[in-house]
């Protein structure tokens, strides 16, 4: 008897061990670059058919600090004094290539001081990408390599 219920946890673990686990790190509650990741990573999984658990984790939570020192951006913008205005409308847009231009030098600034900022995808403790909305062809390639190779 003790051997069949080994055997089922061990099959339990091997489920687990194989599906994919996706992680966006973002703000509290998410925001739309948050939401738009999510969105794009559920299709991709429903139209791939992956074994995918995707969640959303608060930067500066425990969880998120197992992928490094992780800012939200707008907090970081502020720690530096930084004019936020024109992003803010950006936001309001909904532009996320406009976004990502525009945050895309202070990306590299936060990278000088350890800080990645937000959004963060990580895709099986991996950190893919930071601070960007990638489009969902370039999250398709990714997962799927992930999954191929993971």
């Amino acid at each position: 008897m003790l051997y069949f219920v080994i055997c089922d946890n061990v099959l339990q673990f091997f489920e687990w061990w194989k599906l994919m686990h996706v992680v966006i790190v973002g703000p509290n509650p998410p925001c739309i670059r948050c939401r738009r990741i999510l969105k794009l990573l559920r299709e991709i999984r429903s139209e791939e058919g992956l074994d995918m658990e995707i969640t959303h984790v608060f930067a500066g939570s425990d969880e998120s600090e197992k992928y490094g020192r992780i800012v939200d951006s707008h907090v970081f913008l502020d720690s530096l004094g930084i004019d936020t205005s024109e992003l803010d409308k950006l936001f309001e847009k909904r532009d996320f290539k406009g976004i990502d231009k525009w945050l895309a030098p202070y990306v590299e600034e936060a990278r000088k001081r350890g800080i990645m900022l937000t959004p963060v995808v990580v895709v099986n403790g991996k950190v893919k990408t930071v601070c960007v909305v990638p489009e969902k062809e370039e999250l398709r390639k990714i997962v799927k390599e992930e999954a191929a190779y993971g």
